[in-house]
């Protein structure tokens, strides 16, 4: 009689490791519920193999086996326990402190750089060496690189382990749990220091800026590191968009195709199998390494040293027994990964490609057999990849399977390419001459992305809910990971598909009939969309002559609608309308924009003549606007906007300033207040039962500085 499964002391381990650590996240956000889920989920089944299926002979070995797997459990929930609670507790209150720091990454764009720091050392209210990292914006031009120690004095702000009401993994995976901005006058370099790791990813870098003009740079030095933060942001989106921005992430397909060409070079030298497969896993770690030891990097180095090292030993690989010891030490030393959106892309993604590859290309057999197991492979790949992207992405793109069966080769042989020609230009000096024709290949690459508008295929605003569970468990059982007959699959399969439709249909249906609203801000703009069903209202509170759209771009992503049917402009805004209206129009479709006070005829026929499609309407205090749903109306001279959502009582505050000001006219008992300054004061006042700041504040912690926060109306 076969078994139910095949058992996989390995896998059985990491999937200990995994509930361990999702328990005890619930039980950080006092979900209880759920925590109390996953412990069943995990002893229920563990009470059952030990004492009902295991025969009295073999008790004691299970026994034991269930203890190692108990031992895991428990390593998970008490590492990532304590992993957050240090975080959580490493708070400096926004406080001044002259800070000594070295620069480990920098992002630049425009006049703006944003640096990470790391071995921090303060002084101030506390004084000593932080264990975590600061992220620093730069206002001005700077020239810090990778490796220089700097000294400045600012306030460190703390980031919660929170935020936009979900967990914050990615900060609290990579350790950046402060903030602040200075200019680059304020900035003083005064040592430098290097890792082997950082002078290999200078050397890489250098030898490609030296070779590539901005744009094939950007792209190539991506391609090669990881590190897609150069990258213009529209052409970013475009890859995006098109689903293929995961080429900048160093994964399989960097790592297997570099394992190739080092196990095509080692072939040459005689030396013994087993020194050979050291040496190409020592060079893999240690590309990993200059990569930043990125999650999918780290994965493929050591999927690949177990492939090699089972090559050598004349044992069967294993893939899923490979992929589930790459992700036990992984999360051993970095228990959070496991709730990154990157970890979570990478180990599903292969875990698909592994167990049901086999079975999709069978789908395709009428075509040639490489043709047939690539379609297998990509469509694996992408359907794996789909609830993971609507949750965290909120859309996936219908093209991607398609552009990537043609795509994912050529980046493959081009990647290939550009490191050898990276590092041969480097040592020789000789980068522009050998790295010159790939220009060409990358504006070729860039041309192709950019040459559709690819939001055409892209479906968002679905949510799978519980359902996804039964949505990977159905291709489980279809691929056959589980010993079942025929028609059992057939039934359970069924079932599943079932279970997966009704979780799905009443999950969109609730989340379609609720009010949403989405806060977001950044330097140069604060508002805040409310959504109901498909009416979107965007209540600007304050926006600058020329602002960026990148986070107002992100609601796109999140919500799924890329259409405005009205715009309101709060009184005391800073933007010419015009000029306000052709970067939004660059993002959104807009049916109509309000705006406070007396009628500007001339600004309104500037507009009309630029955007005729585009309603525009002047309002003064205590008219109710003409938005559908919801009943808003100015108040306070425009700079306060009051209404009805559902049903919440909300206000929302354009800038008040620094001059007294009465706050009674607007009204009492508010659900929900979005104020942009003198927040504690105001909140204060009114205590909503929602309170939300979109510049920081030290009691009102959900503050905007960058991103969206996402809060669901009644």
């Amino acid at each position: 009689m076969k078994k139910f499964i095949n058992f996989r002391l390995v896998l059985f381990l990491a999937l200990s490791l995994c509930c361990g650590i999702v328990t005890s996240y619930f039980y950080i956000l006092d979900k209880i519920v759920w925590c109390v889920f996953f412990c069943v989920l995990f002893f229920f089944p563990l009470a059952i193999f030990l004492f009902i299926f295991t025969k009295k002979p073999k008790r004691k070995r299970n026994l034991i086996f269930s203890i190692i797997l108990l031992m895991f459990f428990s390593i998970g929930l008490v590492n990532n326990y304590a992993n957050i609670n240090r975080f959580d507790t490493a708070n400096l209150y926004g406080q001044n402190y002259n800070v000594v720091a070295k620069v480990v990454d920098i992002n630049k764009s425009d006049s703006v750089s944003v640096v990470i720091l790391d071995d921090c050392e303060v002084k101030g209210e506390r004084t000593g060496s932080l264990y975590y990292k600061i992220r620093l914006t730069i206002y001005g031009e700077s020239n810090l690189d990778i490796g220089l120690i700097i000294s400045f004095n600012a306030k460190l702000y703390d980031i919660q382990y929170l935020y936009e009401d979900i967990f914050n993994a990615n900060n609290v995976e990579s350790g950046i749990k402060y903030y602040t901005s200075v200019s680059a006058e304020q900035i003083k370099v005064v040592d430098s220091s290097f890792t082997i790791f950082e002078r290999m990813h200078l050397f890489l870098r250098n030898s490609l800026k030296e070779g590539l003009d901005e744009n094939g740079f950007n792209v190539a030095y991506a391609l090669i590191t990881g590190n897609s933060g150069l990258i213009d942001y529209e052409l970013l989106t475009s890859y995006r968009e098109a689903g293929v921005a995961h080429i900048f992430a160093v994964s399989g397909l960097h790592i297997g195709f570099l394992a190739v060409v080092l196990s095509f070079i080692f072939k040459k030298i005689r030396i013994k199998p087993i020194i050979k497969s050291l040496t190409i896993v020592a060079i893999l770690l240690f590309y990993s390494g200059v990569c930043g030891f990125s999650a999918s990097s780290l994965r493929a180095a050591i999927m690949t040293a177990v492939s090699l090292l089972a090559l050598n030993s004349g044992k069967r690989y294993d893939g899923v027994s490979a992929l589930s010891l790459s992700a036990i030490i992984i999360l051993l030393f970095s228990p959070t990964q496991l709730l990154c959106v990157g970890f979570q892309l990478s180990f599903m993604v292969v875990l698909g490609i592994i167990t049901c590859s086999g079975t999709m290309s069978k789908l395709f057999s009428f075509l040639p057999k490489k043709i047939a197991d690539s379609l297998g492979v990509v469509v694996c790949a992408q359907l794996f990849s789909v609830p993971i992207c609507l949750y965290a992405f909120g859309q996936v793109s219908l093209i991607a399977m398609l552009i990537n069966l043609i795509f994912v080769p050529i980046v493959s042989i081009i990647f290939t390419l550009t490191l050898i020609c990276t590092i041969i230009g480097g040592i020789f000096s000789i980068s522009n001459v050998v790295l010159f024709p790939l220009n060409y290949v990358f504006r070729g690459i860039n041309y192709c992305i950019t040459l559709f508008d690819y939001k055409t295929f892209l479906v968002g605003g679905i949510t799978l809910g519980g359902g996804v569970l039964a949505y990977y468990l159905t291709f489980f059982v279809i691929a056959g990971m589980f010993n079942l007959k025929t028609k059992a699959k057939v039934f359970i399969s069924l079932i599943l598909v079932f279970t997966m439709c009704g979780s799905v249909i009443g999950v969109n249906v609730i989340n379609y009939n609720s009010v949403k609203a989405y806060v977001c801000t950044s330097d140069s703009i604060s508002a805040t969309l409310i959504s109901y069903k498909d009416k979107n209202t965007l209540i600007i509170s304050d926006v600058s002559y020329v602002y960026s759209t990148k986070n107002l771009a992100r609601l796109i992503n999140k919500t799924g609608h890329s259409h405005l049917n009205s715009v309101v402009l709060m009184g005391g805004y800073n933007a010419d309308v015009q000029v306000f209206l052709t970067k939004l129009t660059s993002i959104y479709t807009v049916e109509s924009l309000y705006y406070y006070g007396e009628k500007q005829e001339i600004m309104e026929n500037i507009c009309a003549q630029s955007f005729p499609e585009i309603l525009l309407e002047n309002f003064e205090d205590n008219q109710v606007l003409p938005i559908g749903s919801f009943e808003f109306k100015y108040c306070l001279k425009g700079k306060v906007l009051v209404g009805n959502v559902g049903k919440d009582k909300i206000a929302i505050f354009s800038r008040l300033g620094n001059e007294p000001i009465n706050l009674q006219p607007i009204g009492k008992n508010f659900g929900v207040m979005i104020c942009l300054d003198r927040a504690e004061n105001i909140l204060s006042q009114f205590l909503p039962k929602t309170a939300i700041s979109y510049k920081y504040s030290r009691l009102y912690k959900n503050a905007q500085s960058y991103g969206n926060i996402f809060i669901e109306l009644t």
